[in-house]
C-alpha cells in the first residue's frame, strides 16, 4: 500500500544530503493517528507540525482551515511555526495574488512548489516574501471530510536554501493524504464526544459558513427553513443565535468549539411530546428499563391499567413494541 510512497521518502535530493529524512513512513502514520487519537484538534495541529519536521526539511510552517466565499479567502484555525506574530496578517493580504490560491483551490487534494524570486510576478508579494526571507515555498491543501473547507500548509526555506524538489512536492502530496485521514478521525471523536448521540451538528464561522456537519444536519436545516428563507440565511441565524427553534420543531442550540467556530447541535422534537403526562412519565420508565409490574406499584394503579396507557403511547408515537419505542428514543441503536 505504500511502497511506492516510502520509496520516494528514501530518496534523497541532489545537491542537499539532508533533503528529505530517513524517516519510517509507517512509524510516521502510526505516531500521526496516535495524536489524532488522544489530542483535540487544535493540539493535535500543534503536533502535527513536530511529526512533519520528522519526515522532511523546512525552516518555517503556517497551516490552518480555508475556505473560499464571495471570490475571497475566510479562514480559521491558522497556526505558525517558525514565524514571527506579524507574519499571519501580512501574508492574508497578499492571498488575492496567491498562485497556490489561482491554480489549486478547486482540487480535492493538490501541492505545489515554487521559488518566490523566479515563480512570483507580483512585486508585493516579493516584498512581503523578503521581508520574512522566504525563498522557496512548498504549499499544499487538502478536502476533510468533503467540507467546503481546506486544510492547507505551507513550507518555507529561507535565504539560499535549495528549492523544493519535484520528488518532494510528490511526497507532500502522499503525506496530505495521511493529515486528511487523521485530521478527519481527530474532528469525529472530539465532536462525538461534545454531541449527544441523537443529535445532527454543525461546525459554522462566525458569517454562518459551513465549516464540517454531521450527514443529517443538512436535512434538519432544510426542514425547518421558513417559507421564502435560503439555507444561507438559516446557517447564518444559527450562527449569531444561541439558541432557535425552528418550524419543524427542531431546536438549535449554539455552543463555542474554539475561537473562530460554533459549535451548532441540532435536537429533534421529542418523540414523546404528543404524550399527555401520565402517559410521558410511564413512557420514561418504560424506556429506563422498569417493567409494567413495577411501574404499576411505583403508580398504585393495576397492571392492566399500565398496559393500556403503554397501548396508547404506542399508538401516538407509532410504534408497535417497546423495543421499538425505546430505538425511537435513542436508548437502542437502530
Amino acid at each position: 500500500m505504500y511502497s511506492a510512497y516510502a520509496l520516494c521518502v528514501l530518496q534523497l535530493g541532489a545537491g542537499y544530503p539532508d533533503l528529505m529524512n530517513r524517516y519510517d513512513l509507517s512509524e510516521f502514520v502510526l505516531s500521526l493517528m496516535d495524536k489524532a487519537n488522544t489530542h483535540t484538534p487544535l493540539n493535535f495541529q500543534q503536533h502535527m507540525i513536530g511529526l512533519m519536521r520528522g519526515i522532511t526539511v523546512f525552516d518555517s510552517a503556517w497551516w490552518g482551515w480555508s475556505v473560499f466565499r464571495g471570490g475571497k479567502i475566510a479562514m480559521v484555525h491558522t497556526m505558525v511555526s517558525g514565524l514571527p506574530e506579524g507574519f499571519e496578517p501580512k501574508v492574508k493580504a497578499h492571498l488575492v495574488n496567491d498562485p497556490f490560491v489561482r491554480t489549486g483551490r478547486s482540487l480535492k487534494r493538490y501541492a505545489r512548489s515554487l521559488s518566490v524570486e523566479d515563480a512570483v510576478t507580483d512585486p508585493g508579494f516579493k516584498i512581503f516574501a523578503g521581508e520574512f526571507d522566504l525563498t522557496q515555498m512548498l504549499n499544499g491543501h487538502c478536502k476533510v471530510r468533503e467540507g467546503p473547507f481546506n486544510f492547507f500548509m505551507s513550507l518555507y526555506r529561507h535565504g539560499q536554501k535549495p528549492a523544493f524538489t519535484d520528488t518532494e512536492t510528490t511526497d507532500f502530496l502522499a503525506i496530505l493524504r495521511h493529515l486528511e485521514q487523521a485530521l478527519s478521525m481527530c474532528l469525529q471523536l472530539d465532536l462525538g464526544l461534545r454531541v449527544d448521540p441523537g443529535n445532527e451538528w454543525a461546525l459554522l464561522d462566525h458569517e454562518g459558513e459551513l465549516f464540517l456537519c454531521s450527514s443529517g444536519f443538512g436535512a434538519a436545516v432544510k426542514a425547518g427553513l421558513e417559507p421564502g428563507q435560503k439555507q444561507t440565511e438559516k446557517l447564518r441565524k444559527l450562527a449569531g443565535q444561541p439558541v432557535t427553534t425552528a418550524a419543524s420543531g427542531t431546536t438549535f442550540s449554539r455552543a463555542r468549539y474554539s475561537a473562530d467556530l460554533w459549535l451548532v447541535s441540532a435536537q429533534p422534537v421529542s418523540p414523546l411530546t404528543g404524550l399527555s403526562p401520565k402517559e410521558r412519565q410511564v413512557a420514561e420508565l418504560l424506556i429506563s428499563g422498569a417493567t409494567m409490574r413495577a411501574i404499576a406499584e411505583a403508580a398504585g394503579v393495576s397492571v392492566n391499567t399500565v398496559r393500556n396507557q403503554a397501548a396508547s403511547i404506542y399508538r401516538k408515537t407509532g410504534v408497535h413494541s417497546k423495543v421499538e419505542l425505546l430505538r425511537l428514543a435513542g436508548s437502542l441503536p437502530r
